[in-house]
């Protein structure tokens, strides 16, 4: 059976304890996601007088948070869905998210120091693990108001020096999705999911660092690499046969168990995640839980828009597509195919043609310099 985890982000002033994270790119990830769908959430914060910002009681208050979540969750395929007026008891471990002030987390007294934390269980699975229930909890013996601007902190006037509930709630929120704290993991980015909350801190929303970090964790590539649509891919998959059949004279006895269609979707998807930051093994375990119905999962790295990366040697794309075949074989019981191209020839060419495709040339002109490569020997420059 499924092993059923929980983890506590634990959110304080100045200081957020936190385990078993890990660490990628200028974002980081504690390495769970939701199913696509909507993540149901009872709100049950209740009144609230003299808040800075005009709202009529903390739940308005913290919608401002749902709001602006869900204005960049659409390509992954999840959003928040506030319950509000809910008069479910919270409870941890029930299957239901709940919002609410609490003096003790689920009986345990809280740190002095403590604002707010996330509670996350999650069932482990291959590749990312699988949210299923996630409750915020805001300590009743902190200070809050609900304001934008710089941080106030903690004073002995609550209205003027108080922690933003809205802001801390983006931050618990990005931890429901699956976020980490990048400041803790050797990152030093602007981004509200930054363990510190201070005085004076002036990030109340969302930066690009936090939208690119959940895209990424959910499988929206955001990293800029231009990597061509599929179909074209395999159209010079094809037109690869033809040449090794017609010019090339090449005989169809060249075993293997990956189809055409299967060589043009997996080796671009394995040739992404190598360029974006992960070891040509790495690159391989995440296309195969993708094969298995894991997911796209998140690339290793963060590329910086225009840079194209050095591509892998030709002994790494062989070795990828030979445990692709291996797997076709073993794993989903394909029936041996025979084609014109031995598992060499897909190696070097298909890597030639994206390689052409990265750097600026269209799908006529990556094809035909391939092809000039195969027949002359002589290879083009790239088009940008």
């Amino acid at each position: 059976m499924t092993a059923k985890t929980r983890l506590v982000v634990l959110c304080m002033t100045g200081l957020i304890v936190v385990s078993l994270s890990a660490s990628v790119m200028s974002f980081a990830f504690l390495g769970w996601r939701w199913n696509p769908g909507a993540i149901d959430m009872e709100i049950q914060l209740g009144p609230a007088a003299g808040l800075l910002d005009g709202s009529a009681d903390w739940d308005q208050c913290v919608m401002a948070g749902f709001q602006e979540w869900n204005a960049v969750l659409e390509p992954a395929g999840v959003f928040f869905n506030p319950i509000l007026g809910s008069t479910r008891g919270p409870a941890s471990d029930d299957g239901f998210n709940n919002v609410f002030f609490s003096d003790t987390f689920f009986g345990t007294p809280w740190d002095p120091t403590s604002l707010a934390l996330a509670n996350t269980w999650y069932f482990e699975r291959d590749g990312v693990d699988e949210a299923v229930e996630s409750d915020v909890l805001f300590n009743t013996g902190a200070s809050f108001n609900c304001y934008r601007g710089p941080t106030r902190g903690i004073g002995s006037t609550p209205e003027l020096s108080a922690f933003d509930a809205k802001r801390i709630f983006v931050h618990e929120l990005g931890h429901t999705l699956g976020l980490d704290h990048p400041d803790e993991n050797g990152q030093a980015v602007d981004a509200i999911m930054n363990s510190t909350d201070f005085p004076g801190n002036p990030i109340d929303t969302l930066t690009n660092d936090d939208i690119n970090g959940v895209l990424t964790l959910y499988g929206i590539a955001v990293t800029g690499l231009p990597f061509p649509p599929r179909d074209e891919v395999f159209l010079f998959f094809l037109d690869l046969q033809i040449l090794y059949r017609d010019a090339l004279l090449r005989i169809q006895n060249n075993p293997g168990f990956v189809d055409a269609e299967g060589s043009a979707v997996w080796f671009p998807e394995w040739l992404r995640y190598r360029l974006s930051g992960c070891s040509g093994d790495e690159a391989a375990l995440r296309v195969l839980l993708q094969v298995e119905g894991q997911g796209i999962q998140p690339v290793c790295a963060e590329i910086a828009e225009g840079t194209i990366p050095a591509f892998p040697p030709r002994n790494e794309s062989l070795d990828f597509l030979l445990a692709l075949d291996s797997y076709y074989q073993s794993i989903l019981g394909r029936p041996v195919l025979f084609d014109f191209i031995d598992r060499e020839g897909i190696a070097v060419w298909l890597v030639e043609y994206l390689r052409y495709r990265v750097n600026g040339c269209d799908h006529p002109t990556a094809t035909q310099r391939v092809e000039d490569i195969i027949l002359t020997g002589v290879t083009s420059p790239v088009c940008a």
